[in-house]
């Protein structure tokens, strides 16, 4: 079975975490954009075939975006992939033009639609006409998530048939020990953490967080150091925001850390202040840690997050700065959610991600009878 993977962007994120795990698995190749390289490193490292796609571009950029249709038909052409798996919303609607047009079978994996995001009306209806348009090139629509299931259905994305659940999964995690992760962080042991770790976008809501640090009583932040582990083009505005709230004792930007997975035990609470998600490799991650969490309740956060912690509402924080304190004067309520965090983990395993995927390549070369 030969498998192109594709993405827009070949950066980090958990996009593209998926997309590496499943090449590896599966002995594929990656086809991106090539404005960032890391996930191309990593599929090099594993001795995976990559791709530079030059007109696949993030934002909508309608010359480079035909170019890239084309470009993709080529490339899919010239490796006769059985099936070609796309990842991301433009790559999601290029690659599926492409790809009919190639004659190949499609196959999109929705790490969150891009209409649910909090856009304007008129950007919504944009995106929902777009996905509902790539979806006649498509073969099958994967979901990370049941909430995004019930969306492409209610919307009328594409048939029931078409359409399955698959939540993401992650092998088992060799973290450092608390001590060893602070060390390598450069975190006091006598200060409550709370952590995450996200590419710096807009969607991820880390403009929420930093508010809602500023909203808590002065001597519990005193108490508290709050750590963002990543990069993106939102950086600049993030520290500027910091500074602006004289809030730079307390949050604190460590910059992008490769395998900064291991490092969650420096954590006491894993916080994802979202405005949107599929399905965060972030919170299964968090999860396998043993991490009280605290979500917003978007996308497939509530999903993951089961009793393991405290889901709020986006965008919201005021909301979020009461749940915070709640976890950091509750010792009792940490240990529960810790817990129960463990034992939610064994739900969304590599193993069984990579089953269901086969069926649904399995399904799409069977025979017609």
């Amino acid at each position: 079975m030969r498998i192109l993977y594709v993405i827009t962007l070949a950066d980090g994120g958990g996009a593209q975490q998926y997309t590496l795990q499943l090449a590896k698995h599966f002995k594929g190749s990656i086809a991106a954009g090539t404005e960032e390289q890391q996930l191309f490193t990593d599929a090099r490292a594993a001795g995976l075939p990559t791709f530079g796609v030059r007109h696949l571009k993030r934002d909508i950029r309608p010359w480079h975006d035909l170019l890239a249709v084309f470009e993709l038909r080529r490339l899919i052409r010239e490796l006769k992939p059985d099936i070609v798996h796309l990842n991301s919303t433009k790559a999601g609607l290029l690659g599926s033009i492409a790809g009919r047009l190639a004659g190949t079978k499609v196959v999109f994996t929705a790490h969150g639609f891009r209409y649910l995001e909090p856009l304007s009306p008129a950007a919504k209806r944009f995106y929902l006409f777009i996905e509902k348009f790539a979806s006649l090139f498509r073969d099958r629509i994967i979901a990370v998530s049941q909430a995004d299931y019930n969306s492409a259905l209610a919307h009328g994305v594409i048939s029931p048939r078409r359409i399955r659940v698959i939540y993401n999964g992650i092998a088992p995690i060799n973290f450092l020990s608390r001590s060893q992760a602070r060390k390598q962080l450069g975190l006091p042991d006598d200060k409550f953490i709370f952590g995450t770790v996200a590419n710096f976008y807009p969607a991820k809501g880390l403009d929420v967080l930093i508010d809602a640090v500023n909203l808590l009583p002065a001597e519990l932040r005193e108490k508290t150091i709050f750590t963002v582990i990543g990069h993106g083009p939102a950086e600049q505005n993030l520290k500027s925001k910091i500074e602006n709230l004289k809030l730079s004792g307390c949050i604190k930007l460590p910059g992008q850390i490769p395998e900064s997975k291991r490092l969650l035990k420096a954590f006491d609470c894993y916080i994802l202040p979202s405005r949107k998600e599929g399905l965060a490799f972030a919170l299964i991650e968090a999860l396998q840690a043993e991490l009280p969490i605290i979500a917003t309740k978007v996308g497939g956060n509530p999903e993951v997050l089961g009793q393991a912690g405290l889901p709020v509402k986006a965008q919201d924080p005021r909301a979020l700065a009461a749940a915070m304190q709640k976890l950091l004067t509750d010792d009792a309520l940490r240990k529960t959610f810790g817990e129960q965090a463990g034992t939610r983990s064994a739900l969304f395993t590599q193993e069984r991600m990579f089953k269901e995927t086969c069926q649904v390549y399995e399904e799409l070369l069977k025979p017609r009878a």
